[in-house]
């Protein structure tokens, strides 16, 4: 619910960046935005998402568009997720449940 709230955020700054470079002819707004999420995109966005298995297209468009909001609950997810490779090695117990 947090994250959807602060994608909705994003939007709005994008859609009130906007309005305010048609409006006003002022790009201060969307300039901004596309300086702080391009530099974030490429110091740490990218390569959380990479690292979680994310395509490099949907990593560069998801940081742009939602900037931390999208790249941080993703590294501190990966941070609690905590396998080993005990948790993927086959027992008899898994391998019952799939003959049955």
């Amino acid at each position: 619910m947090i994250q959807a709230i602060e994608y909705l955020g994003c939007g709005i700054l994008w859609i009130a960046s906007s309005i305010l470079t048609i409006v006003k002819k002022n790009p201060i707004g969307i300039a901004i935005l596309a300086i702080m999420h391009g530099t974030e995109c490429f110091l740490i966005g990218i390569k959380t998402g990479l690292a979680y298995g994310k395509k490099l297209p949907y990593c560069i468009a998801m940081c742009m568009t939602f900037g931390f909001t999208w790249w941080l609950p993703l590294k501190k997810q990966m941070e609690a997720e905590t396998f080993t490779d005990k948790d993927f090695e086959l027992t008899a117990d898994i391998l019952n449940k799939f003959n049955h």
